[in-house]
């Protein structure tokens, strides 16, 4: 899957290509829970639940786009820096909202948005609780080293920064 996403984000393929690739997985998810195959997800979870996250993210995106295609980059990225799946899937809503953050937090720190509004941003942006709390406790420098981290494509760290309280 990674290799498939990697040609994806670099334009080797294009969205037509990776919906028929995905597409047998697809066609043979029975849907129900109780009929599908116990045996990839007691054995790689992680793996399991990040692979179908994605299968279906892709499969909802109906055109090819750069805003796509980056998207797609960043989380092939966040999966070569953290070596984790569950890494992964736990930074994906930051990797999915990841340009429109780093505005808001721009804006909040240059104080063009309150830290009333930051907050309003943060309690409807579908972010786990954790790094909703790390975001609400975290200083303007702790912000902007974070918008930083992610502007760098630095997930290793952005997962790292989300494990201690915010400086």
């Amino acid at each position: 899957m990674t290799a498939l996403l990697r040609d994806y984000a670099a334009a080797a393929i294009s969205i037509e290509v990776l919906h028929e690739r995905l597409r047998p997985a697809l066609l043979e998810d029975p849907l129900d829970i109780t009929l599908a195959d116990a045996a990839p997800w007691d054995a790689a979870p992680d793996d399991e639940r990040l692979f179908w996250r994605l299968v279906y993210l892709i499969d909802a995106e109906a055109e090819d786009s750069l805003p796509f295609r980056e998207t797609i980059s960043r989380i092939v990225e966040s999966l070569a820096r953290t070596s984790s799946a569950e890494i992964t899937h736990e930074l994906l809503p930051i990797l999915l909202d990841q340009n429109r953050l780093c505005i808001v937090i721009a804006k909040h720190r240059a104080g063009i948005i309150s830290r009333t509004s930051f907050l309003s941003v943060l309690a409807e942006c579908g972010y786990p609780d954790h790094i909703k709390l790390w975001l609400q406790s975290a200083s303007h420098d702790a912000l902007g080293r974070l918008s930083d981290q992610l502007t760098s494509c630095e997930y290793d760290l952005v997962a790292a920064s989300f494990e201690v309280p915010p400086a």
